[in-house]
């Protein structure tokens, strides 16, 4: 289940250049604190993959819930144990 919300997030992101000597910023709207940079795009993207996972394991052994992503609101269907 996690894996299916992962990639639905993935689809939401955002890519910026920063500027053409500090690469790109990689963000998902309402995952706060969350972004990743890289030297392209596809860098930037593959490091967000990566933060993303950590910061769902933060965000549930915190307690907080996750995001909505796709419509649906995963708040009562994902919670820390």
């Amino acid at each position: 289940m996690l894996e299916v919300y992962c990639r639905q997030a993935l689809k939401l992101a955002e890519v910026s250049l920063l500027s053409e000597d500090e690469g790109f910023a990689a963000r998902i709207p309402g995952f706060r604190g969350l972004l990743a940079t890289g030297s392209t795009k596809r860098e930037a993207l593959a490091e967000l993959k990566t933060a993303l996972t950590d910061w769902i394991d933060l965000a549930l052994k915190r307690g907080v819930g996750l995001p909505p992503v796709s419509g649906r609101s995963t708040g009562g269907l994902v919670t820390a144990r």
